[in-house]
């Protein structure tokens, strides 16, 4: 009993009571029919009630328990939540907000208080020694900004990570994570010590990139020596303007920047540090390769932070690290109800997150399909629907669009604008946005969904419904009031318990709900099995698991490693990406033994396999490519990279397009393509899987690279998307076939006939295209592109390794001055716009490298293009420093 207080006793006999029980059951239940029914059958809240719950949640809000202080937060929560749907008395409401108060600042949830403030204009004393509290939290919480305030957790995780060199912690979605991370980079890049280095930000996806780095932007307006970027390179206006940088980075730009890395990394902080260990993502490998690079390279300080899971140690053990460094939180900032609502079989669940039991409601739900569910439970309030599959996401969002009156916002007008001039005036986007529904998948610009999520985000605009694929589970911060889940699957297997939490915690927003709801639906016959029905309900954090720590007596990852070193199959039918996660893994653990690096990949496989130093040293010999490439590159298999070396090496092959050439043709680009196609042997490696490069056999192999070729040679050429996705469709116009993939329908390419006309047929080339941009040509084949280049200038020199294509790929120009505004910053539209439009304000030295900038004289044009304006103020406008917060800012 050492170190326990009165008030955890209290709180263990409360909860142990019948009586505490029963009030607690109550209370849900009458919540639950009101938000699904409107009406409250089964139970009425009344004074005495609200006066037990209020009792109850006061002394739990005392406890050194974090279940004991989630369930005081609940508890008001519930109230506050029917109160909204169905009313309390006027005393009963009053005393809801008052003691609400009180346990709030006892709690330390400063988000919560918040809430409070913007929900009621009445003011209520109280205890000398609440206000006394509140206060003294309210100085020793303070972010580094000094504009907001710590919760008691997130101070506890802020404190704990300030004294670790290697530090992980994980917590449930609505906890605050990526502001426990700002608070903690603000304060990095305030010391003088980082001048020359940087920090790393390591997130999952391209996606996320944008989000986070004008986060981080505009956190750090007011420290003048610093910069945030985007791409693997320092340009020279970076370098000489700001000696302090924080590059935010996917894992494969990671290790590009770590081939010519500028300034040394002194800390790399791993958001979604779950995607490290994820079993069925084939990224997972790269991710943790790109981490042992960098600490192999510098004295890099390790900070991870992952959802809710019991063992965030592990990330520190799989590096090596000291696992004192951990901690694991449970205590949330936005409590949330959760529903499962049958269409099919006519029923409707709540599944409690605080008294641990499910019940089912008496009355049937009164919408017969999704749109009417969706449309009678969200209200006045935003809502996220959920669907796996980004075409059907985009007939949810059209038949949701349908049901609602149109609306008239100069916000809305203007991303509708954007989108019909950067995209195609019969985007379905533009004709959802009219009626306050947008849909949001991996497909879409990135821009695109960046001007989404900023719509949608903002409480005053009239954007009221996002349908989301599972580009929502990378960490896209993009909470709402609900959350519908209509599928019970992320890509083609089902959720797992960190997915479905990840998603799940999207539900709630800090300082504009005390909690949030989520509602899966069942919708079709097939959805939402009585195994899936499990996920639903909150269960305890779970323990993670990587085969590089304590695996046991498993072996299997270890075998099939050396199975692919000794060039067989695996055994089975394994997925593409399992495949590809094995073969990058054996790539990963060649370089440890060609670099004499002890890690746990190489000691466990030696330790499975009994065979393994003969594989290994058969594996050393038989690799004749470069080394240095292959670190940048391990997702390209040994084999082909040590064929390709021996082609350049020997003079058997040049460079993909000679430094001389004078037209970057249609023809150069299909030849090249053809070359790398044989090279790295295309018609088996890039045959299978969701999203398959080339078809497996002819006609269809040499027609598929032509239709890249064309794509590439209009990217390359500096074509606003617009234009390219016009060409797209006149493509297939001239094809007289349209071609693409629905999974919903077939799990193989479908082809039909092209329609002149036909909106449906156009949006599935539209999105089509993007994809191809997006994920074809800008992560795929741009990885063959960068290999080539790599071993060309190690084989021959970097004056006779020809064209960089890939940097003209990645970039969408080749335009140097074009290249090195997007290196600064800007997104490729604005990049043109700016040379195009503003390049007087610009000076470029020699090497058409950026070096000034009148910024003041830009600023002050007429009619300044709006997106210009924004990303020149969101990128290079920074604010004289604030010595004392003037106001709270909300926490994000």
């Amino acid at each position: 009993m050492a170190g326990r207080i009165a008030a955890d006793v209290l709180s263990d006999m409360i909860v142990a009571r019948e009586d505490f029980a029963n009030d607690l059951f109550a209370v849900e239940t009458a919540s639950s029919e009101a938000f699904l029914t409107g009406a409250t059958s089964s139970a009425v809240i009344d004074d005495d009630l609200v006066d037990r719950l209020l009792r109850y949640a006061d002394i739990m809000s005392h406890s050194t328990l974090p279940l004991h202080r989630e369930s005081a937060y609940n508890l008001i929560a519930l109230l506050r939540e029917y109160d909204e749907l169905v009313g309390l008395s006027e005393r009963g409401s009053g005393r809801v907000t008052a003691v609400a108060t009180a346990v709030l600042i006892e709690l330390g949830n400063f988000p919560g208080l918040r809430t409070l403030s913007n929900m009621t204009d009445a003011t209520y004393s109280l205890p000398v020694s609440r206000g006394v509290l509140r206060a003294a939290k309210e100085v020793t919480q303070a972010t580094k900004r000094g504009t907001a305030t710590l919760t008691d957790t997130q101070f506890e995780i802020a404190e704990r990570m300030r004294g670790e060199d290697f530090f992980s912690f994980s917590g449930p979605t609505s906890l605050g994570k990526s502001f426990i991370l700002k608070d903690a980079i603000y304060d990095i890049v305030g010391r003088s010590d980082l001048d020359q280095h940087c920090v790393v930000v390591l997130v999952p996806t391209k996606a996320l990139i944008g989000q986070t780095a004008a986060d981080l932007r505009e956190l750090l307006r007011d420290v003048p020596k610093v910069n945030v970027a985007t791409f693997p390179s320092l340009p020279l206006f970076l370098r000489k303007t700001y000696p302090r940088t924080i590059f935010v980075l996917t894992p494969e730009r990671l290790l590009r920047y770590l081939s010519n890395p500028v300034r040394d990394i002194d800390y790399l902080i791993v958001d979604e540090a779950q995607k490290v260990i994820a079993k069925k993502d084939a990224r997972s490998s790269i991710y943790y390769h790109a981490i042992v690079e960098t600490i192999r390279r510098f004295a890099t300080k390790l900070v991870f932070a992952s959802p809710s899971i019991e063992n965030p140690q592990l990330f520190l053990e799989l590096f090596g690290k000291a696992s004192n460094g951990a901690l694991a939180v449970r205590e949330r900032t936005v409590a949330q109800q959760r529903y499962f609502v049958d269409l099919v079989d006519r029923k409707q669940f709540y599944l409690s997150g605080a008294s641990g039991t499910d019940g089912q409601l008496k009355a049937a739900p009164a919408a017969t399909t999704a749109i009417e569910l969706v449309t009678s439970l969200s209200g006045a309030r935003k809502s996220i629907i959920y669907i796996n599959s980004s075409a059907k996401s985009a007939d949810f969002a059209m038949e949701l669009a349908k049901v609602l009156p149109k609306i008239s916002d100069p916000k809305i007008d203007a991303l509708i604008k954007f989108v019909k001039e950067h995209i195609h005036k019969d985007y379905f986007l533009a004709d959802t946005l009219s009626r306050g529904v947008a849909f949001h998948h991996g497909k879409m610009p990135q821009e695109v969904r960046e001007k989404v999520e900023q719509c949608f985000s903002d409480p005053e605009s009239p954007l009221r419904y996002v349908v989301c694929t599972s580009t929502l589970l990378e960490g896209v911060n993009l909470p709402a009031k609900n959350i519908f889940v209509l599928n019970d699957t992320h890509g083609p297997s089902g959720f797992g318990k960190i997915d479905f939490e990840n998603l799940a915690g999207r539900a709630g927003r800090l300082t504009y709900d005390f909690s949030g709801n989520v509602i899966c639906v069942r919708h079709e016959p097939g959805g939402w099995s009585e195994t899936r029905q499990e996920l639903i309900p909150r269960g305890e954090p779970i323990v993670a698991e990587s085969f590089l720590v304590n695996p046991g007596k498993t072996r299997k990852d270890f075998t099939d490693i050396g199975h692919v070193l000794r060039g067989e199959k695996l055994p089975g039918t394994p997925s593409n990406d399992a495949k590809r996660t094995v073969e990058q893994y054996t790539s990963i653990l060649l370089l440890h033994v060609l670099g004499n690096q002890q890690t746990p990949l190489r000691s466990l496989f030696l330790a499975k396999v009994p065979d393994a130093v003969k594989l290994l040293d058969k594996a050393v010999s038989g690799f004749t490519g470069s080394e240095e490439v292959l670190r940048r590159s391990p997702g390209i298999q040994p084999k082909y990279q040590s064929a390709v070396w021996g082609e350049l090496t020997s003079g058997v092959a040049g460079p993909l397009i000679p430094a001389d050439v004078s037209e970057l043709s249609f023809e150069l680009f299909e030849a090249m393509l053809l070359r790398l196609g044989r090279a790295y042997n295309w018609i088996v490696e890039e045959s299978g899987g969701k999203d398959p490069l080339v078809p497996k056999e002819e006609p269809g192999y040499s027609v598929r690279l032509r239709y890249w070729a064309t794509l590439m040679s209009y990217w390359v050429k500096g074509d606003p998307l617009v234009l390219v996705i016009s060409r797209a469709i006149r493509y297939h116009a001239k094809q007289g076939i349209v071609t693409y993939r629905d999974y919903a329908v077939s799990p193989y390419l479908i082809t039909e006939p092209f329609k002149a006309g036909d909106a449906k047929q156009v949006n599935r080339i539209i999105e089509e295209t993007m994809r191809d941009l997006e994920t074809g040509l800008r992560f795929k084949i741009i990885s063959y592109l960068e290999n080539y280049y790599d071993l060309a200038v190690q084989a021959l020199g970097s004056e006779k390794a020809g064209v960089n294509v890939a940097k003209l790929v990645e970039y969408g120009s080749s335009d140097a001055k074009v290249i090195n505004l997007q290196e600064v910053g800007f997104t490729r539209g604005v990049a043109l716009d700016l040379l195009a439009k503003y390049g007087s304000f610009l000076t470029f030295v020699s090497n058409e490298e950026l070096d000034t900038v009148d910024l003041e004289g830009i600023m002050a044009v007429p009619d300044l293009d709006t997106d210009v304006k924004a990303e020149l103020e969101n990128i290079l406008r920074k604010a004289p420093p604030t010595a004392v917060a003037v106001e709270v800012e909300p926490l994000q």
